[in-house]
């Protein structure tokens, strides 16, 4: 994994997040709503990455819109998905 590029990185990452919303997440109008804790170690258990590489996926996908944090929710806009 530590050859994976960052741009199929964040789209492995992007898709755990949107299976992780849609199973336990909550719909409402601004997208798909994750109000428990996920740590970037989980995520990185999840994608099969270093965390260090899940924190800029991380940043990369709320700079690009595709998440948006307020406070410990992740908010996945459903015009995104």
């Amino acid at each position: 994994m530590g050859s994976m590029s960052v741009t199929n990185l964040e789209e492995g990452l992007y898709g755990v997040l949107t299976n992780v919303a849609r199973e336990h997440g909550t719909k409402s109008q601004k997208g798909f709503l994750i109000q428990f804790p996920l740590t970037h170690e989980d995520l990185s258990f999840l994608v099969g990455a270093h965390r260090v590489s899940i924190t800029k996926a991380m940043k990369d996908l709320r700079q690009s819109g595709r998440i948006i944090k307020e406070g410990k929710t992740l908010v996945l806009p459903l015009d995104r998905l």
